[in-house]
């Protein structure tokens, strides 16, 4: 038999072919059947993630648009209660898919018609340090959480997605910094320079130093939100000048892009309007004065400060003429009236404070008559008239004699006269510090003044503060919309022993503030006698402290006219040719001055420049030291942002 084995070789070899072909058939459908189970469940996981992806951003929209809310609140007045804002959902017109936006508590209550939860916390009232863009200053802070879940509607599957953010909204003490301008920063000192605190402007800072070895320093943060320019304003026509200006810290410093401050001044739009901000100081308005008192002492009302001062006090159109306000049973009375106030003492909000003191003497007239007159005035408050140089003015001041409030708080005496019954300032005090109408445990230590005297081309009203080396126990802050004086030291020691007046030296000082249209410091040396005709030369100047932070306006650079910058804040009558003028306090300007509108009149005319020595006060780091009435700036500060 003959057996062709190359033909059965051939069969087999082919019958393997095809099992291999089918195996690897097989495996191709393996991998095919795997990749098409891949593919689709890597469909459905995407369209998944696309669709909480969706519903994560609706989520953070309705998130988004409740605190928008809430920060427009914020920023013009005050915040509302948490059913203000639960209720505000977001726009979803175009949106490609429709959702069901719900709160994230549990509450049966919060059903179609609420968008999510809103928490709002307490006001804090002890200062916290801040983090974020306020990282080196404190603030009180009100903690809030808004949370919300979105669920997408008609769509398979349902996906639900939660955002929860947190945010603080935080009030800022103004005086924690060194400089602070609500307009244009100006600063070009003629000598060198040290400024030893934080710097912030609203607008631009313009700066420069004296030369490579006079140069301005700053030693701490320096922002601004409108550009840090190391040159002279395009608005100062003085002669150009750059550069030397030294910055100690040197990461991120100095920002030019910062955020705006808000002030806080009841204003719907535009808070931060110089001519908005005006109204802090301003008498307020009907709507927020008395008798309309529930709605001064609170939200809007408490931003102006005639609402906030512990005594009020204004005078008539006479001023020093002297014509008194009344005459009643015999006694004529000045034409000032103090007012205390309260707005836990109802319903006497604002008490009237009879005159402590009465003069009583007797003249024989013509008839050979004898007659009496009393006279009742204030130890502490009178009118009085000086000459001003810049603004070639006759000034009509309230004046505010430091040292005879400061005996008058501290008096316990108490009489009858013809108008009832005569209360010394303890007795006040106790009502300010003491039960059922406790303000705070701090004595008396504000002060508002309005001259009511016109403002004329020859008069200008104004505030004056005398013998003010030492201040009552709690400090004072002394405020009017009208131009601010001081003569003499102020605040340089606590018990009439130690004093502070040098440079960095706050140690025997106490809490205080100057706020008005603008600020002048008139020397020890000062005399009231001067006159238009009195020569500078004349008028010389002696050696001043004054340890005080200040608010007031400027009169801006306006191309013809340097505003002085910050080196001439502080307006000055005399010559001080080596005399030093020593200032530790804040810098804070916020509005062009509506009084005192002369402009600066560089040196030599007015007055001749002192040796600056000039700091920020490092007390006012401590939020326990802050003036009385200090303004507080709002800021926001956004925290966690979570998803689930």
């Amino acid at each position: 038999m003959h057996i062709n084995l190359n033909s059965l070789r051939r069969r087999c070899q082919s019958g393997y072919g095809l099992l291999v072909v089918m195996a690897l058939l097989v495996v191709l459908l393996i991998v095919f059947a795997s990749l098409l189970s891949w593919s689709t469940t890597n469909a459905r996981l995407t369209a998944r993630n696309n669709l909480f992806n969706q519903s994560e951003n609706a989520a953070e929209s309705a998130t988004e648009n409740i605190m928008a809310y809430m920060m427009r609140d914020f920023s013009y007045g005050n915040l509302g209660s948490a059913a203000a804002y639960y209720t505000n959902f977001p726009p979803t017109n175009g949106w490609p898919v429709y959702f069901q936006f719900s709160a994230t508590n549990g509450d049966p209550s919060a059903a179609a018609n609420v968008a999510a939860s809103v928490y709002i916390g307490q006001q804090s009232t002890a200062a916290t340090n801040l983090g974020s863009q306020f990282a080196g200053l404190y603030g009180f802070i009100m903690p809030c959480t808004v949370a919300s879940t979105a669920t997408p509607l008609g769509q398979v599957p349902t996906l639900s997605a939660t955002i929860c953010q947190t945010i603080q909204f935080a009030l800022i003490p103004l005086f924690q910094f060194a400089i602070f301008y609500n307009m244009d920063l100006e600063i070009n000192p003629g000598r060198g320079m040290n400024v030893n605190g934080h710097v912030h402007s609203n607008n631009a800072i313009w700066a420069t130093g004296a030369s490579s070895g006079s140069e301005l320093v700053f030693s701490n943060l320096v922002e601004a939100a409108s550009g840090v320019f190391l040159q002279r304003s395009t608005n100062d026509p003085s002669p150009a000048r750059t550069g030397n200006v030294v910055f100690n810290i040197t990461n991120n410093n100095p920002l030019a892009s910062a955020n705006v401050l808000t002030l806080p001044v009841g204003a719907n739009t535009g808070n931060n309007n110089p001519t908005n901000v005006l109204a802090i100081l301003d008498p307020p308005p009907a709507a927020y004065a008395a008798p309309n008192f529930g709605a001064a002492y609170h939200g809007v009302g408490s931003n102006y400060l005639a609402n906030e001062a512990d005594l009020v006090v204004s005078n008539s159109v006479s001023a020093t003429n002297g014509i008194a306000i009344l005459t009643t049973n015999g006694v004529s009375y000045t034409n000032i009236c103090v007012y205390y106030q309260n707005p836990n003492n109802s319903p006497n909000y604002l008490t009237f404070v009879q005159p402590d003191v009465m003069v009583t003497n007797s003249i024989t007239t013509n008839g050979a008559v004898r007659v009496t007159n009393t006279f009742a005035f204030y130890s502490f408050v009178t009118n009085v008239s000086f000459y001003d140089y810049r603004e070639s003015n006759t000034v009509q001041a309230v004046q505010i004699n430091v040292t005879n409030l400061d005996l008058w708080v501290a008096n316990t005496n108490y009489f009858t006269n013809s108008l009832g019954i005569f209360h010394s300032g303890s007795y006040f005090n106790s009502l300010k510090t003491s039960g059922s109408t406790q303000i705070s445990p701090q004595s008396i230590n504000s002060i508002y003044v309005f001259s009511s005297v016109p403002r004329t081309a020859s008069q200008l009203p104004a505030v004056r503060v005398i013998n003010g080396s030492r201040l009552p126990p709690s400090g004072l802050t002394v405020a009017t919309p009208e131009p601010l004086y001081v003569w003499g030291n102020y605040n340089i020691t606590t018990n009439g022993s130690q004093t502070s007046t040098t440079l960095g030296d706050t140690t025997n000082t106490s809490p205080a503030a100057l706020m008005g249209d603008a600020v002048t410091i008139l020397s020890p040396s000062w005399s009231d006698s001067y006159n238009s005709g009195t020569a500078i030369g004349s008028r010389t100047a002696a050696n001043t402290t004054i340890n005080a932070a200040t608010l007031e306006g400027i009169v801006p650079s306006n191309g013809a006219h340097y505003s002085g910058g910050v080196e001439n804040f502080l307006r000055l009558l005399e010559d001080w040719g080596g005399s030093t003028l020593t200032y530790n306090g804040s810098i804070i300007v916020l509005f062009p001055s509506q009084y005192a509108t002369g402009f600066w009149p560089n040196t030599g005319v007015v007055y001749n420049p002192p040796i600056r020595a000039w700091g920020f006060d490092l007390n006012f780091n401590n939020a326990s030291l802050m003036p009385p009435l200090t303004p507080k700036i709002k800021g926001m500060i956004r925290g966690s942002w979570s998803a689930w």
